[in-house]
């Protein structure tokens, strides 16, 4: 299966980056195809709504950022893994930004799984799951594969690692 991995966090070497390091590792051993994209510190700007890419739905936005390195992987993605830290309450502003433009297609053409990875120095998982359920899986239609929380050091957990596998052996 072709994955796409978006790692919302602005720290490439941080708990979110080793829960990836996990799930990658975990996909690529049962011989899945893992793409990620360290988009936390990439320039990726919310939404307009313009509504110019809506005579293609191929991703062809009007705004020319970082987004524009994500759209060919995008297009040809069967599963999407969301990782973000929690900042205040909710997933980071640039995966934020990443997720609403999506609307480039409406929908991803090829999707068919998700997964989302949350990692916080607290609690506070609880809109980000929501924005999870309510654009990919209730608007695109994914099936959720799990989501696993961890807080502080809980990503090199033994829980954390199950849930990690059990997402995989789901694909």
């Amino acid at each position: 299966m072709n994955i796409l991995v978006l790692n919302g966090s602005p720290r490439p070497c941080d708990n979110t980056a080793a829960l990836v390091d996990s799930f990658t590792e975990e996909a690529r051993g049962a011989g899945h195809q893992v793409s990620i994209f360290q988009i936390g510190n990439k320039d990726i700007r919310g939404c307009k709504k313009c509504d110019a890419c809506r005579a293609t739905l191929d991703g062809n936005c009007a705004q020319k950022d970082d987004m524009q390195e994500i759209y060919p992987a995008m297009r040809s993605c069967e599963m999407l893994v969301i990782a973000s830290p929690i900042y205040y309450y909710s997933l980071t502003g640039q995966t934020h930004c990443a997720i609403e433009r999506i609307y480039a297609f409406e929908r991803l053409p090829k999707l068919k799984k998700a997964a989302l990875l949350l990692t916080a120095g607290g609690s506070g998982f609880t809109s980000a799951i929501q924005t999870y359920k309510d654009a990919v899986i209730g608007h695109m239609g994914a099936k959720d594969l799990g989501i696993v929380k961890t807080v502080g050091s809980q990503f090199k957990s033994a829980t954390a690692q199950n849930q990690i596998r059990e997402i995989v052996r789901k694909i």
